[in-house]
């Protein structure tokens, strides 16, 4: 086996990825348009590629997506990450716990819907936000400490990827976006509706808007959520999206020595 760190998206590791593009989406995002902000270490075994380890350096997150524990252990004792977040196959839990102190540990659901199997509701209402909306929307995510970024995060995020939101007056009670597109398919996240707004149908809204725009650009709109919600996976599956998989959210501080 061999580990080396890949200038950006060749054909050796496109091909891995093409095998199930559900969980690589921000992968192919990373690798084609913030390329900058971000590394990857492929690992090879017989001429081909059996995984791979990335980051996306300005907010310290990693991707572990490999074929077996072996090939999992060897990419994260070869880069031996400090610190950051990952996400991660649930059976490989235990190498990282070997490897890092983990602060924070939260089961995901990784879901997807393909053209063809949406089956969205009216969105009509529904504004595509502008920078213009910067402060609206700040003022939405504030409500909610999952979501919570600075001003200037959520700038950046308008800038480079679509966002979508519902208005009741001038106020932005609903809002969803875009994680990642590609010609491959797009992940949606930053679900959120106002407290005071909820159980009338905006976030379905709001995520048929994001999940259409996907859609018409690609074959493929995943997202992850929590494992414990239970309102949005049936918000979900009845715009037509199916379980892919699980999926875990660990945060460490550093790798043992």
């Amino acid at each position: 086996m061999r580990v080396a760190e890949r200038a950006g998206l060749d054909e050796k590791l496109l091909s891995f990825i093409k095998r199930d593009l559900a969980p690589h989406l921000f992968t192919i995002y990373d690798l084609l348009y913030e390329r900058e902000n971000t590394r990857v270490w492929v690992l090879e075994e017989d001429d081909e590629v059996k995984g791979y380890l990335l980051n996306w350096k300005p907010l310290d997150s990693w991707i572990i997506e490999v074929d077996d524990v072996e090939h999992a252990e060897v990419l994260l004792n070869q880069v031996a990450p400090e610190k950051g977040s990952m996400i991660i196959d649930p059976k490989f839990l235990r190498i990282i716990e070997r490897n890092a102190e983990l602060v924070e540990v939260h089961n995901w659901i990784l879901m997807k819907v393909e053209k063809g199997e949406e089956m969205l509701v009216d969105f009509d209402d529904v504004v595509k936000l502008s920078i213009s909306h910067a402060d609206k929307l700040y003022d939405l995510y504030r409500l909610w400490p999952a979501g919570s970024r600075s001003r200037a995060y959520i700038e950046n995020w308008i800038r480079k990827l679509p966002l979508f939101g519902l208005f009741e007056g001038d106020e932005l009670v609903s809002a969803s976006g875009l994680l990642a597109r590609s010609s491959y398919g797009g992940v949606i996240g930053g679900v959120f509706t106002h407290p005071n707004y909820r159980r009338r149908g905006y976030a379905s809204k709001v995520v048929s808007a994001a999940t259409s725009y996907i859609l018409r650009e690609s074959g493929l709109s995943a997202l992850y959520l929590s494992s414990d919600n239970s309102a949005a996976f049936g918000l979900y599956r009845k715009l037509g999206y199916k379980v892919h998989s699980r999926r875990m959210f660990v945060k460490f501080q550093r790798m043992k020595e």
